[in-house]
C-alpha cells in the first residue's frame, strides 16, 4: 500500500481484495437461517380484549345472557367462526388454533367486566398476526353491535324457552281437553292458581248477581210509597241510563227477570266445574297443564324484558397486542441471521488471511 493511507482506507482495500472470502460464508449464513429459524420455534401473536358490559334498563336477573361468559361462548357458535374464517381469507382454516381464556374482573345484576385473552401460533409471523386480527375485528363487531351475535345469541335463547313452553302447554291442554266431558268448562279451571278452585271463582261471581237481585227487589218493594220521580231515580241508578217516571216500573220489574234466570243459570253451569267432577287422571291433567301455562307465560315476560336489556346494552371492548418468540422464523430474522454470519465469519477469515500472509511469504 503507498505510504499515507490511513487505517480506515487500509481495512476497505483489504476487504475489497479478498471479497471473495464472503461467498462461502453467505452460503453458510443462508444455511444458519433456515436452522435457526426452525430451532427457535413458532411466533405467537396474543390480544387481550377487556370486555365491559352494562344493560341499563332491566328486571333483576334481566341480563343473564348478556354478562361476559357468555361473550366467550358466543366463540364457540359455528356461526362466530365462519366469519373469523370468511375474515382470513381461508374456508379451511383450523379454527381450534385459538386459545381462549377469560378472566373475569366484576359481575353483578346489569355490570359484567373482564378480560378475554386470546392467542395463535404459526412459523410465520405475519400469518399468526392476521389470524390474530381477523380473530379480533370479528369478535369486536360481534359484541359491540345491537344487531351482532352476542345479543342475538341471548335473544334467539330466551325465544327457544318461550316457544317451548309453550308448545307443552298447548300438548296438556289437548291432553286434558280429550279426556274431560264438554259439559265441564276446560278454560274456567285454567284461570285458577295454587289452591284457589274454579268453585271459588263460580261463588264470586255468583254472589254479585245475587247482590244485583237483592237490590233490584227492595227498590221494587219501596216502589209502593215511593214517588214516580224517585222510583224513576233509583231505576236510573240501578241500570246506568235514564228512565223516564212512567217506564220506572216495568223496567225494573224485567231487569228482576234477567237477574234472576242469570242466577239459575249460573247456579246450574257452575256446579259442572267442580273439581269433584273429575277424576284422580283428569286432575293430574288438569295440574298439569295449570303449570305449563304459568310457566309459558313467564317465559314469554322474560323473553320481553331480555328484549328491553338488548336495546338497552352498552358493550366496549379494549384491546392490547403481544408477541413472543419465533423472531429469527419470520423473513426479516432470517435476512438478519444470514447477514450477520455472512459478515462476522467474513471479517473473520479476510483478516486471519491477511495475518497468516507474512509468515507463509517469509517462508
Amino acid at each position: 500500500m503507498p505510504p499515507g493511507t490511513s487505517g480506515l482506507e487500509r481495512d476497505l482495500n483489504l476487504v475489497r481484495r479478498r471479497a471473495w472470502l464472503f461467498i462461502p460464508f453467505a452460503i453458510l449464513g443462508i444455511l444458519a437461517a433456515l436452522f435457526v429459524g426452525r430451532a427457535t420455534g413458532d411466533s405467537n401473536a396474543v390480544a387481550s380484549l377487556t370486555l365491559d358490559t352494562t344493560v341499563h334498563d332491566l328486571v333483576a336477573g334481566g341480563d343473564r345472557g348478556l354478562r361476559i361468559f357468555e361473550a366467550q361462548e358466543m366463540t364457540s357458535d359455528d356461526r362466530f367462526r365462519q366469519k373469523v374464517k370468511d375474515a382470513i381469507g381461508d374456508q379451511d382454516f383450523d379454527f381450534g388454533r385459538f386459545a381462549i381464556s377469560l378472566s373475569p374482573i366484576s359481575v353483578a345484576d346489569g355490570i359484567s367486566r373482564g378480560i378475554l385473552t386470546v392467542s395463535i401460533t404459526d412459523p410465520d409471523k405475519a400469518s399468526a398476526e392476521k389470524y390474530r386480527q381477523a380473530f379480533v375485528d370479528v369478535f369486536q363487531s360481534e359484541y359491540v353491535n345491537e344487531e351482532g351475535l352476542y345479543r342475538q345469541k341471548f335473544l334467539e335463547r330466551r325465544v327457544k324457552v318461550a316457544e317451548d313452553n309453550q308448545a307443552e302447554y298447548l300438548k296438556a291442554y289437548s291432553a286434558l281437553k280429550a279426556s274431560v266431558p264438554a259439559s265441564i268448562a276446560v278454560d274456567a279451571y285454567l284461570e285458577t292458581r295454587g289452591n284457589s278452585t274454579p268453585s271459588t271463582a263460580s261463588n264470586e261471581a255468583l254472589a254479585r248477581l245475587q247482590v244485583e237481585l237483592a237490590q233490584v227487589d227492595a227498590t221494587l218493594a219501596a216502589a209502593a210509597g215511593a214517588s214516580p220521580a224517585a222510583l224513576a231515580a233509583a231505576a236510573s241508578s240501578l241500570l246506568g241510563q235514564p228512565v223516564a217516571a212512567a217506564d220506572a216500573q216495568a223496567a225494573l220489574t224485567l231487569k228482576r227477570a234477567a237477574l234472576a234466570a242469570a242466577t239459575a243459570s249460573f247456579s246450574k253451569s257452575a256446579t259442572t266445574i267442580a273439581e269433584s267432577q273429575l277424576n284422580a287422571e283428569q286432575l293430574r291433567l288438569l295440574d298439569t297443564a295449570r303449570g305449563l301455562r304459568q310457566v309459558k307465560e313467564e317465559s314469554y315476560i322474560r323473553l320481553a324484558n331480555a328484549q328491553v336489556a338488548v336495546q338497552s346494552a352498552e358493550s366496549h371492548v379494549d384491546a392490547s397486542y403481544s408477541f413472543s418468540g419465533g423472531l429469527a422464523g419470520s423473513l426479516l430474522g432470517r435476512i438478519a441471521v444470514a447477514l450477520a454470519v455472512t459478515i462476522v465469519f467474513g471479517l473473520v477469515a479476510i483478516y486471519t488471511l491477511e495475518w497468516l500472509s507474512p509468515a507463509r511469504t517469509s517462508k
